[in-house]
C-alpha cells in the first residue's frame, strides 16, 4: 500500500484506518477522477469474504504562488447512492464529475471527498449517518443525496438541517410546484431538488397508433395495461383518483376519502376487467418492478412505471405517454431526489450549501438530467429536452404533478384500497360493496 505523501494526507489516513478498525463499516477504494470517490461494500450474505481495502485518497492541492497566500483546505464530504456515482463510465456520471472538478476549479482551496453508500440494508445511508455521528465525526458528510422518503425521516431525526434562512425567497420562482414539495417537510425547506421521476404510461409503439388520453380510449384498445394492481400503497388509484380531483385529508388532516370519487375509479376498474384491459392476473402484481417485467416479457402491451425506469431501459419501441384520465387531465404523481445539508459549524453548512446550489444549477441539470433519465425539476431545464418525441407530454404533465403520498396516507389509506382493487379485478364483489367495506375500514 503506498503512503501518503504529506502530513496532511498520514493524519487523515490514519483517522480514517483507525475508524475502520472501530467500525468495520466501510472499505476504500479510488476512482479515476481529481476527487477520491469511495464505495462502501458489505459482505455478500453467500460469502465471508470482504473486499481489501484501498489505498488512501488523493486530492487536489492549491499550489501557492508569491502573491497568493496558501490557504487552509476546506473539506467537504458527499455521500451519494449508485446511482449517482460520478466515478462510472456513463455519460451522466462523467458530466457530474466533470461538474465537481468544475467546482474544484472554483474553489482550489476545497479537498472533496465522495462516499458512495446503498440506500438500504443492515448499513443503509440513514443507518450509517446515525452511527458515524457518535463513532466517528471525522467522516460525517456535509452534503448528501436523499429520495423522498428517507429526506422525510432524516430531517424529523435532526440528521439534516432546514434550508429556509440560508434560501433567498426569489432562488424559488424557477422550479416546478412539485419540486419544491419534494424537499418541504413539515412546512419546512429541508433540500434543494435536483432529479424528478413521473408516473407514466409505457406504450408499445404501434403505427398510426396513438397512447389513449381518456378512460374511454383506454377502454377501446382492449389489451392488457401492467401494473400493480395489489400495491399495498395502491399507488396507481390514488393517482386516478385525485386526478378526479379527490382529497386525501380532511379539515382535520386525517386521511379520507370521498366516496362518490372513487367509487368512479372502481367502476373504471370493473369496466377494465371485463374489456380484458385489467384481467385478473394482474392482482399478483405488487411492485412496480412485477409490472415492467410482464411489460418486457410482453404479457401486455402497456405498462403504468416510473419515467427512471422507461428512460433507461433497453427496451426498443417503446413510446412514452401520460397516464389516461377521465378526461384528459393533466395529473400524475411524481417523486425525486434532493440534496440536503448535514448539520456541523455555520461555516461548512453555507459551504455544503454552495456546492449543492452549484449542483442544481439549470444549465447543468438540463444536460445531466436528459443523460441521466431524470425528469427536470426546473422549467428552464426543460428547455434541452426540446427534441425529444415525449417534450409536449412533460410540458404538460410537470407543471400538474404531485409529490407521492406518504406516511399515514401509505399505513390508512393504501391497504384497504388495495383490498377492494383486487377484489373488484377478481370480480367477487360489486364496486358499491367494495367501496363500503373500503369507507368502514377507513373510519376505523
Amino acid at each position: 500500500m503506498k503512503k501518503p505523501e504529506n502530513f496532511s494526507q498520514r493524519r487523515v489516513f490514519f483517522r480514517i484506518l483507525v475508524t475502520l478498525g472501530l467500525l468495520a463499516l466501510f472499505v476504500l477504494g479510488i476512482s479515476s477522477c481529481d476527487f477520491p470517490v469511495i464505495r462502501d461494500f458489505l459482505p455478500d450474505t453467500n460469502s465471508t469474504q470482504i473486499p481489501p481495502a484501498d489505498a488512501p485518497t488523493r486530492t487536489p492541492t492549491p499550489t501557492p504562488t508569491p502573491d497568493i497566500p496558501l490557504v487552509e483546505a476546506q473539506q467537504l464530504i458527499l455521500w451519494v447512492p449508485p446511482e449517482f456515482d460520478p466515478g462510472v463510465t456513463t455519460t451522466a456520471g462523467n458530466l457530474l464529475a466533470s461538474r465537481l472538478n468544475e467546482f474544484l476549479t472554483r474553489r482550489p482551496e476545497t479537498e472533496l471527498q465522495i462516499r458512495v453508500k446503498s440506500l438500504s440494508g443492515e448499513y443503509g445511508l440513514l443507518e450509517s449517518l446515525q452511527l458515524i455521528d457518535s463513532a466517528a465525526p471525522l467522516l460525517r458528510p456535509n452534503l448528501v443525496a436523499l429520495p423522498r422518503p428517507l429526506l422525510e425521516e432524516a430531517f424529523q431525526k435532526g440528521q439534516v438541517i432546514g434550508l429556509d434562512e440560508y434560501l433567498d425567497p426569489g432562488e424559488k420562482s424557477d422550479w416546478y410546484p412539485y419540486a419544491l414539495d419534494l424537499a418541504r417537510v413539515d412546512g419546512q425547506t429541508a433540500g434543494i431538488p435536483f432529479a424528478g421521476d413521473l408516473l407514466v404510461l409505457a406504450s408499445v409503439n404501434v403505427a398510426e397508433t396513438t397512447p389513449p388520453t381518456t378512460w374511454n380510449s383506454f377502454l377501446s384498445l382492449q389489451r392488457p395495461v401492467a401494473f400493480p394492481a395489489s400495491d399495498p400503497k395502491a399507488l396507481v388509484t390514488l393517482a386516478w383518483y385525485q386526478s378526479l380531483g379527490g382529497e386525501l385529508r380532511d379539515e382535520d388532516g386525517k386521511p379520507t376519502l370521498d366516496g362518490d370519487l372513487m367509487l368512479q375509479v372502481l367502476n373504471f376498474y370493473e369496466q377494465a376487467q371485463d374489456a380484458n384491459l385489467m384481467p385478473y392476473w394482474l392482482t399478483q402484481f405488487e411492485t412496480m418492478d412485477q409490472a415492467w417485467d410482464a411489460y418486457l416479457d410482453r404479457q401486455s402491451t402497456l405498462s403504468i412505471t416510473w419515467t427512471s425506469r422507461l428512460l433507461t431501459s433497453e427496451s426498443p419501441n417503446t413510446i412514452l405517454a401520460a397516464i389516461p384520465t377521465k378526461d384528459d387531465k393533466a395529473f400524475t404523481y411524481a417523486d425525486g431526489w434532493v440534496w440536503c445539508v448535514v448539520p456541523s459549524d455555520p461555516e461548512t453548512e453555507q459551504f455544503a450549501l454552495e456546492l449543492a446550489k452549484f449542483l442544481t444549477e439549470s444549465d447543468f441539470l438540463s444536460i445531466w438530467g436528459v443523460e441521466g433519465g431524470y425528469i427536470p425539476v426546473r422549467p428552464t431545464s426543460l428547455e434541452s429536452w426540446s427534441e425529444v418525441s415525449y417534450y409536449a407530454i412533460l410540458e404538460k404533465l410537470l407543471p400538474a404533478a404531485v409529490v407521492v403520498p406518504e406516511g399515514e396516507l401509505d399505513s390508512v389509506l393504501g391497504p384497504p384500497i388495495r383490498d377492494a382493487v383486487v377484489e373488484v379485478l377478481k370480480d367477487q364483489v360489486e364496486p358499491e360493496d367494495a367501496l363500503e367495506t373500503l369507507l368502514e375500514e377507513i373510519k376505523d
